[in-house]
């Protein structure tokens, strides 16, 4: 391996991220996200992908007929996501603190995003602001690892392949006595080799329950993937879905 750089989270990552990505499910998730919002009474409307990245779950919105905005903390993933998708409008913004200029029928967010909020005076934030960004009676649905899931990420806690031209070895580990997970992850390609450190805190459905109430959420359901069936403590990644207040 080469000497790798230093980098902050999704800096460096953002020009090797779809390519390692590549297979994971961003479509079928946000079909399940806008069938089960539906089923919930959703009826069309604006959307906006939380946590978007590189814009690969504001895609499958756009490619269904919806005006669909993105935002996400990283200007590097914006950037990538803005080349991918001219059509669409990708913000860079912190969560916690919205200002956008419009109002949506549904947020939504996927690949465990929102792991990311390492407080629960930050995911409260967060969910206060997306509230206030969200139309009377609209929806908001999320993915979330589990402190089941975040204890056993991967086999062997690593993560190591090729994609394409692009090494990765991902190595993961969980510390209970701060309940965060950490994921060294090295990736080596044309451009050099670096590493970025992140960390991302578990939400059982308990815990999302109490937060999204604390929010002034109301109809809140967590529930499993995709049989949409109520979850369970021991599930590793559950979704939810719950209502601002009409």
């Amino acid at each position: 391996m080469l000497a790798a750089v230093e980098a902050a989270p999704f800096t460096r990552l953002a020009a090797v991220y779809d390519a390692i990505m590549a297979d994971v499910g961003y479509e079928a998730w946000v079909d399940f996200v806008l069938r089960e919002a539906t089923r919930r009474g959703f009826a069309g409307g604006r959307l906006l992908d939380l946590g978007c990245g590189t814009g690969n779950a504001t895609t499958p919105a756009l490619d269904r007929g919806f005006v669909a905005d993105g935002v996400d903390a990283s200007p590097a993933m914006v950037a990538v996501a803005r080349r991918k998708r001219p059509d669409a409008r990708f913000f860079v913004a912190d969560v916690r603190t919205l200002d956008l200029p419009h109002r949506y029928a549904l947020a939504y967010s996927v690949f465990d995003a929102l792991n990311n909020l390492l407080s629960d005076a930050d995911f409260v934030a967060t969910l206060t602001s997306v509230r206030a960004h969200l139309e009377p009676g609209g929806w908001v649905a999320f993915d979330a690892n589990t402190r089941v899931g975040l204890t056993y990420l991967w086999e062997d806690d690593r993560a190591e392949g090729w994609a394409g031209e692009v090494y990765y070895r991902w190595l993961h580990s969980y510390d209970p006595s701060t309940d965060l997970a950490t994921v060294e992850a090295y990736c080596e390609g044309p451009e050099g080799a670096f590493t970025e450190v992140h960390h991302e805190r578990p939400y059982d459905p308990e815990d999302l329950t109490r937060l999204l109430t604390g929010a002034g959420f109301e109809a809140i359901e967590v529930l499993t993937y995709p049989d949409a069936t109520p979850a369970a403590e021991d599930d590793p990644r559950v979704w939810t879905f719950a209502r601002a207040p009409y």
